[in-house]
């Protein structure tokens, strides 16, 4: 059930950011051995975004984020508002201390709050990054 809401997130975030910005988003990116959820390019400046989904063990997301760190310009979380403010403050602090950006969807209002920005990546490998920016050329776009 949980991968279920996972797509309706990642559906709701895609309009969201669609709404928003001009980067390219493509959905489920193979990277090394495993597929991120969400991949957003910005085609001025080639930097690409892995946004990973997750409705429960967010601490799971954060360490598959960190598997591919080294692929990406930034790296996001997005996860359903906890409801007390301690655990947004764990999940914040778990990402701040990562340079994770942190977004967290709001279900009452159906919004997305930004709680804290991605911080750019300095040690990327050009390899995996160039393979991954040729995949994303050679698919359709989702959305524009």
């Amino acid at each position: 059930m949980t991968e279920g809401v996972e797509e309706i997130l990642r559906e709701k975030y895609c309009s969201y950011r669609k709404a928003r910005g001009k980067k390219k988003i493509y959905i489920e990116v193979p990277v090394f051995s495993r597929s991120v959820d969400l991949v957003e390019l910005d085609g001025h400046s080639r930097k690409i975004t892995a946004v990973e989904f997750k409705i429960k063990d967010w601490k799971r997301a954060i360490k598959q984020l960190s598997e591919i760190s080294l692929c990406f310009d930034y790296l996001v979380l997005c996860v359903p508002k906890p409801k007390t403010d301690k655990c947004i403050e764990n999940i914040k602090n778990s990402c701040a201390e990562k340079g994770i950006g942190l977004i967290l969807w709001d279900q009452v209002d159906d919004s997305f709050i930004k709680i804290c920005n991605p911080i750019e990546a300095f040690d990327i490998w050009k390899e995996p990054k160039r393979q991954i920016l040729k995949y994303l050329k050679e698919r359709e776009v989702y959305h524009e």
